[in-house]
Formats: structure tokens, C-alpha cells, sequence
């Protein structure tokens, strides 16, 4: 099943005990209701009711998830090691230990994980979209390109795929291709971000009125997200309007928009 932060996987091997099935399963519950603490205890449970069950390195996998949840990532990592003590070939383990270390701030040591999930199995969806947003942000942007050519190759429901190409166009100043793209993220999948980064390609294309356009759909379908107002307040300020974009900005501020974000735009 998969979570807000890593992958839980049934763990019960053919031999196991009734009761060891039990605490597994049990784990596996208490985990996709968030309730980590009781899924920590069941995954403890099973691992001592039978240490040398192989089904225990997905179950010291879970361990690390529900650890990482709890913010006790160190725990976590300790748990992934042990997990991998057993099966050191594991594509989940090592993509779940990857998503701890992005939540820990250690790039590097992530982007090592994915490298090794994605030798294990190429055509791993969330990898793919990690390790290409991390490959961009160190400015690889071919490296980039190639895994998000694979993820929409191989996953084609996946919006991230057309997002990050459309994000390596905007580096690369090719809006048109940027614009292009998002559009077809946006065709698969509904999301503000995109309508968000939509429309200010569009101003960067100066397509003013394209871009108020969509400024009044996205309102009325997020009316109460504030980056919206921001981009219409920018708009007005590009086109001279500068009472209506202070208006606009005091309403993103209030609507709790970012304001290193509003500095950028509305400075």
C-alpha cells in the first residue's frame, strides 16, 4: 500500500505462524490509518515472536516508514540497514531509505539509494520522478531529461513526467516547450501547482490575456488559494495597475501565501 511518505508491503512469508500473520497484518492496518506508535509495537511483536523469518527485511522496511513518521530518523535508518542485512538487493527498502534521507536533507546519500533501486528495477515510478527532480537541481539536466523520458515512457498517468520536462524548458528559456508540457500534466491530472506555473509561463510568454483567463478559472475552482491572487496582482502591476496589485498582494498575505514568493513577484 502506499503512504505519505514510503511503502508499506504485506511481509508474510508461506511458513510463518498464524500469529506472526496476525502482528503483520495488524501492522499493516494501523499503518494506513496513521497510527504509527500501534504499528510500531505489532511490526516489534513480529519480529521477536519469529527473528528468522526472511519476510522480516519488509517488515524492518515498515519499520523504517512508521520510525520516519514518528521523526525518529535515525531509528529509521537503523531499521532499513537491518532490513537490508537480510535481503541487500531490496528495491523497497532502498527506495523507502531514500525518501527518509530526502526527509533528513541528505541529498547525496538519497540520490545514492535511488541510483541503486533503479539499477535493481529500472522502471520504478517514484524514483524516476526523484531522482529527476534532484539530477535538475544539480544542474544535470540531461541526466534529468533521460528518467523523465523513462517515467513517461513507462508511466504515462504519471503528471510528474510532463512536469519535469517542463520544468528543464523553463531552465533551458524554452517557454513555449514549458507551456506545452504543463499543459499536458495538467490533461492528466488536476493540480494548482501546474494551473500555477501555467500561468505564469504564460506571462513570461506575455500572453496577458491568456493568462487573466486563466487566472479567473483557477480562482473559481481554488478560490481560497492565495497564489492565485498573486498572480493576478502581478499581472495588474505589469500592466500599470499598481493599486489593484497591492489589493491583490495584501489578499495573498492574508490567504497565507508564501512571502519569500510574494517578495519575488509583488516586491
Amino acid at each position: 500500500m502506499a503512504l505519505l511518505l514510503g511503502m508499506a508491503s504485506h511481509t508474510v512469508a508461506v511458513a510463518s505462524s498464524p500469529e506472526y500473520i496476525a502482528l503483520a497484518d495488524s501492522a499493516d492496518n494501523y499503518m494506513s490509518r496513521e497510527l504509527w506508535t500501534d504499528a510500531e509495537n505489532s511490526i516489534l511483536s513480529a519480529l521477536r515472536l519469529e527473528p528468522a523469518n526472511f519476510s522480516n527485511s519488509l517488515l524492518l522496511s515498515n519499520l523504517g516508514v512508521v520510525r520516519t513518521h514518528l521523526g525518529r530518523y535515525d531509528d529509521a535508518l537503523e531499521a532499513y540497514g537491518l532490513g537490508l542485512s537480510i535481503a541487500p538487493k531490496s528495491s523497497v527498502i532502498f527506495t523507502n531509505r531514500a525518501r527518509t534521507l530526502l526527509q533528513m536533507g541528505r541529498y547525496s546519500e538519497a540520490l545514492t539509494d535511488l541510483d541503486t533501486t533503479l539499477a535493481i528495477d529500472s522502471v520504478q515510478a517514484w524514483p524516476l520522478r526523484m531522482r529527476g527532480l534532484l539530477l535538475l537541481a544539480a544542474d544535470d539536466t540531461e541526466g534529468a531529461r533521460k528518467d523523465f523520458m523513462t517515467l513517461s515512457r513507462h508511466h504515462p498517468s504519471d503528471a510528474g513526467a510532463m512536469n519535469g520536462l517542463a520544468r528543464i524548458a523553463e531552465k533551458e528559456n524554452n517557454y513555449l516547450n514549458a507551456l506545452k508540457y504543463y499543459d499536458e500534466s495538467l490533461k492528466i491530472e488536476e493540480d494548482p501547482d501546474t494551473r500555477f506555473s501555467i500561468i505564469l509561463t504564460k506571462i513570461n510568454l506575455e500572453k496577458y490575456s491568456e493568462a487573466g483567463e486563466d487566472i479567473r478559472t483557477a480562482m473559481d475552482k481554488y478560490p481560497q488559494n492565495p497564489d492565485f491572487f498573486l498572480l493576478r496582482g502581478y499581472l495588474h502591476k505589469l500592466n500599470f495597475r499598481n493599486q489593484e496589485a497591492e489589493l491583490d498582494k495584501k489578499m495573498a498575505l492574508s490567504k497565507g501565501a508564501d512571502p519569500k514568493l510574494v517578495e519575488q513577484l509583488l516586491p
